[in-house]
């Protein structure tokens, strides 16, 4: 079917999502409903639309666009309006003398040397915009980004394409477009494919089939944990998709371009192998140390102890004496044993008898290093912080050729950190001469590949303290005492009557009654947080969210509401953040208010406990609905209160680690609701193995 034109001007969003919106245009014909891609068109501005009409059976007669152009006007009142709407701080006054200055060739005079803007008095701010504005008509940069979007790439997905591949790009789009994928960080592989159906270029198939095995790769070894794969793994994945003899073939391009390798009959990611062997170098190597002699570390320790007011029982004198006896050290526990007691103290230690040295505590997470500032008092920060990382080509400031400039590094939950975020922190950490790893290991691993800190304890190379003695259980925790009963494998529910209490599902009216008792008990609904194993299903934590939602923030008159990734956000909603954004100071699991949509400037507006935090409609995958969440997204976290939703058909999402993970996030009061078979099945069944390297790699000789 031929391709028609159509010119008019862009008035209103009738509906939006992340890759598809409708759109209102006023032309000629009179007022136009447009279908198509996201574009982040400005009110009131003309476009150059290219596409075809179409009658839909329930809405009606629409233009579906496939690519979107400025129209420049040449009439003098076309020309006002259109400067007046384009270039920020320039309105219908000031476009006026603009044009009356130049004429109606200003389009031409101005793309030709934007500097003339000078011949008429504006300020410094008018000046900036109109020049940067006409510097960008002639900008490639523009055609190519519209170009993206019509193919069904978002507006920010389309900016991160293009400022990759930069002038490359129309090369690359016409003879593998599949690179996207392959190159650029956080592209779907689905819009890449959906890109690619449509054009035409040599190969098409094979680059097709490359490009969906280091998907299907990425994909298995992120849902496993795992850093490789055995062939079986994978290729029931391919033939499902292709069924042909090419996969020798593929694997070879794969390996040849650097997107796998294959060892002793192990398939890795590239990358996933590089991040064990950098670890694995980075431990073997000795660094010049800072340790204290014996004698000071407990004097030390004596000295700090009395000005803490902390009386350390033995496993913590161990710990402390290990960190400065050791370059590499190692402390695990389970809740309530003192762990961040040992914190604050190395910290306290080392500035008072290493005054010119430099430390610094991090952690995997944001909940988790302000957890470590509230508890400990000390200053803390993410990982991702630490290193400056860039969301969008994730990378960091911080490398090999930019090292950090600390002494002494404390990681804490380290269970939570991968193989990918470890190598990234220790290529920067060459002038490091101590690291302390301090996590749980009873908890759940990391969500990405590797088993860190498994691998490093079973390894035996560095030495590791445990600490044993429970300061919560003696004080008459049942939280605590169930979590070691887990550990031990000696559950039985009906012996606590306190803080744990049990329900069946269909003995409870609901879980939002439960919720109501607690806060008429004087809790606050950010002391409280519901836990569930999966998304999906009626005690799943997606149906869960919105059951909530309608009963703590209902709908209203006076808030505004916007549906995105399949949820509806309404003002006033409890807001989970689900990607570090260290630039605003969030971080993944950081928990929010959301006090304004804006559909006009097309943004949210989100608290994070005094942090404000500004989203783009095109960033909205950033973020959830937090008033229920996954056992792996509290990790790090704790909660006063804890409703912890098991319900019968999550029997084989549940293990001893999940398990352990979740009553572990309650302080206070823990609310089990489920049968007591699934529960105790769960903590019987101990979750897979990872498959990873690194420990055979650091035993080594």
């Amino acid at each position: 079917m031929d391709t028609e034109q159509i010119k008019g001007y862009f008035t209103y969003t009738v509906y939006s999502s992340d890759t598809y919106m409708v759109s209102s245009f006023s032309s000629e014909e009179g007022n136009i409903t447009v279908t198509g891609p996201f574009f982040d068109y400005v009110r009131n501005k003309k476009y150059l639309l290219t596409g075809m009409y179409c009658d839909h059976p329930k809405y009606g007669f629409q233009f579906n666009y496939m690519k979107v152009e400025d129209v420049l006007p040449d009439v003098k009142e076309d020309i006002i309006n259109y400067l007046a709407v384009t270039f920020d701080g320039i309105g219908k006054k000031t476009a006026e003398k603009i044009v009356e200055h130049f004429g109606n060739d200003i389009f031409t005079i101005l793309k030709e040397d934007p500097e003339r803007i000078h011949e008429v008095k504006l300020s410094n701010r008018q000046y900036e915009s109109v020049i940067d504005g006409f510097l960008n008509m002639n900008d490639p940069k523009s055609e190519a980004v519209y170009k993206l979007i019509s193919g069904g790439f978002t507006n920010s997905e389309s900016l991160r394409i293009y400022d990759y591949f930069k002038d490359k790009i129309d090369i690359v789009i016409k003879n593998n477009p599949y690179l996207i994928y392959l190159k650029v960080y956080g592209i779907p592989f689905s819009h890449v494919c959906d890109f690619a159906a449509k054009l035409e270029f040599e190969d098409k198939l094979l680059k097709l089939k490359e490009a969906f095995l280091v998907y299907a790769f990425k994909e298995i070894t992120f849902n496993l944990g795992d850093t490789y794969l055995l062939r079986e793994d994978f290729e029931s994945s391919y033939r499902k998709n292709f069924n042909d003899d090419d996969l020798d073939r593929i694997i070879d391009l794969c390996v040849n371009e650097r997107y796998l390798y294959v060892l002793n009959e192990k398939y890795y990611l590239y990358e996933e192998y590089r991040n064990e062997i950098i670890i694995n170098e980075y431990l073997k190597t000795q660094n010049e140390s800072i340790n204290l002699e014996d004698d000071v570390i407990k004097d030390a320790i004596d000295s700090v102890g009395r000005q803490l007011d902390v009386a350390y029982d033995d496993y913590q004198i161990d710990a402390i004496r290990n960190f400065f006896l050791n370059d590499i050290s190692i402390i695990t526990g389970g809740p309530g044993t003192g762990k961040t007691t040992v914190v604050k103290s190395l910290v306290a230690i080392f500035g008072e008898y290493l005054p010119y040295n430099s430390i610094v505590v991090v952690a995997p997470t944001g909940r988790a290093a302000k957890r470590i500032n509230e508890v400990c008092h000390v200053d803390s920060k993410t990982i991702h912080s630490l290193l400056r990382w860039n969301k969008e080509t994730n990378t960091f400031v911080f490398d090999e050729e930019n090292p950090l400039m600390y002494d002494a590094i404390i990681i804490d939950e380290f269970s939570m950190v991968d193989n990918f975020l470890f190598a990234s922190l220790i290529k920067a950490a060459s002038g490091v001469k101590k690291i302390c790893i301090i996590g749980d290991d009873n908890q759940l691993p990391s969500i990405r590949q590797g088993n860190l800190l498994s691998d490093l304890i079973s390894s035996k190379l560095f030495t590791l303290t445990r600490l044993k003695y429970n300061h919560r259980q003696h004080e008459g925790s049942e939280i605590i005492d169930l979590s070691y009963s887990i550990i031990n494998e000696d559950v039985y529910l009906d012996r606590y009557t306190k803080d744990i209490i049990h329900y069946n599902l269909d003995e409870i009216d609901s879980i939002v009654s439960i919720i109501d008792d607690c806060i008429d008990e004087g809790y606050s609904l950010d002391d409280i947080q519901v836990l569930a194993p999966m998304y999906k299903g009626i005690y799943g934590i997606n149906n869960l969210n919105a059951l909530l939602q309608d009963h703590f923030n209902p709908k209203s008159r006076d808030k505004k509401e916007r549906n995105a990734n399949g949820m509806l956000f309404r003002e006033g909603d409890k807001i989970l953040q689900l990607k570090n954004r260290p630039t605003d100071d969030v971080y993944n699991g950081d928990i929010g208010i959301l006090e304004e949509i804006n559909n006009e400037d097309k943004y949210f507006m989100i608290d994070y406990q005094g942090t404000t935090v500004f989203y783009k409609f095109d960033d909205l995958q950033d973020i959830s609905l937090a008033y229920a969440m996954s056992v792996h997204k509290a990790q790090g976290s704790e909660y006063k209160v804890c409703l912890f939703v098991l319900p019968n058909y999550s029997k084989n999402m549940l293990n001893r680690k999940l398990i352990y993970t979740a009553i572990s996030r309650a302080k206070n009061r823990l609310y089990i609701l489920g049968d007591k078979e699934s529960f105790y099945a769960g903590v019987n069944y101990e979750s897979r193995q990872r498959k990873t390297t690194l420990y055979n790699l650091l035993i080594e000789k």
